[in-house]
């Protein structure tokens, strides 16, 4: 029954171009990184040149090259920004779209009047938002191996390869929490465009607010994901920053960053402990999804516009 569901569903999304919007639209952002990484990789290397021969002409040694000292995968450091910014936003609508229809169109009436067990039913919707966002990623990942093709000239080292999946993988985690977050309030809701609006403003809390709350940083310079947080001599933000574990935006930026190296460097338990707040809401968010299905009486169940 999971299959048959989550089978539906990833029709569902097919149909309505969803499926082919949202790909389109984390490849698009993917190539984005990568362009701008081209960009900033030929703007090095050509000052560099330029000082090369200048130094030369005055017999002086050039320095390194400043593009050898940097980590192979600082290319894609934005790609953390745009899996904050707008990979969320493209989770929230497909989790939105998993339920939603079902309540606006009285489909769920029809799957719950045979027997269909409604954890089943989660578990269906949520795999089906998981394939979605996972295609999605490998997509991105691909993109990003052509792109550091493209500017080294070579293919990506064993490091680096394992070093994008760690970090696609990641994406994919916080991504699906964004995706849960679309469902539970479809449930919690009376009308779509409200549940939609309410998923939008956790996003904004999830992504600016809480990071502003707990480091005491502009929502700007919050969104860095090279630079911590700088440490402010406010007592309400020296109070504040206790919770600064839990702001998942913030811990997937940082482990993002480690795991791409272009963040400090910390040793590998820590980085996991980052981790474990994303998961924990995955978690939370799961249980109450599948909570809030059971107390849900589908049968008058008309998700207003």
């Amino acid at each position: 029954m999971i299959a048959t569901i989550a089978s539906h569903q990833l029709l569902s999304l097919r149909r309505q171009r969803v499926f082919a919007v949202s790909m389109g639209v984390l490849v698009a952002v993917t190539v984005m990184a990568g362009i701008l990484g081209w960009s900033s990789h030929r703007t090095i290397i050509g000052v560099y040149d330029e000082a090369v021969k200048l130094l030369a002409t005055r017999g002086e040694t050039a320095p390194p090259n400043p593009f050898l000292l940097k980590p192979t995968l600082s290319m894609l450091s934005n790609m953390v920004i745009y899996i904050t910014l707008i990979g969320a936003l493209v989770a929230i609508v497909i989790g939105h779209l998993s339920v939603g229809e079902d309540k606006a169109t009285g489909i769920g009436r029809l799957i719950f009047s045979r027997e269909v067990s409604r954890t089943d039913y989660v578990v269906g919707k949520l795999t089906s938002s998981a394939i979605v966002l996972a295609i999605g990623m490998v997509a991105s990942a691909l993109v990003s191996v052509s792109a550091l093709l493209i500017v080294n000239k070579s293919m990506p080292s064993g490091g680096d390869l394992i070093r994008l999946i760690g970090f696609y993988g990641l994406s994919w985690l916080y991504l699906m929490v964004f995706a849960l977050i679309g469902m539970v309030t479809v449930l919690l809701s009376h009308r779509r465009s409200l549940a939609l609006l309410s998923a939008l403003g956790v996003w904004l809390v999830v992504t600016f607010a809480l990071p502003q709350f707990t480091s005491g940083l502009r929502p700007s310079t919050a969104l860095n994901p090279i630079i911590d947080p700088v440490s402010t001599s406010q007592t309400f933000f020296k109070v504040t920053a206790n919770a600064r574990p839990y702001s998942v935006a913030e811990q997937f930026k940082a482990a993002a960053g480690r795991v791409l190296q272009t963040a400090t460097a910390e040793s590998g338990g820590a980085t996991i402990v980052r981790i474990l707040p994303i998961v924990g809401l995955f978690v939370l968010l799961t249980l109450a999804a599948i909570r809030l299905v059971h107390r849900h009486d589908f049968s008058r169940s008309n998700l207003g516009d």
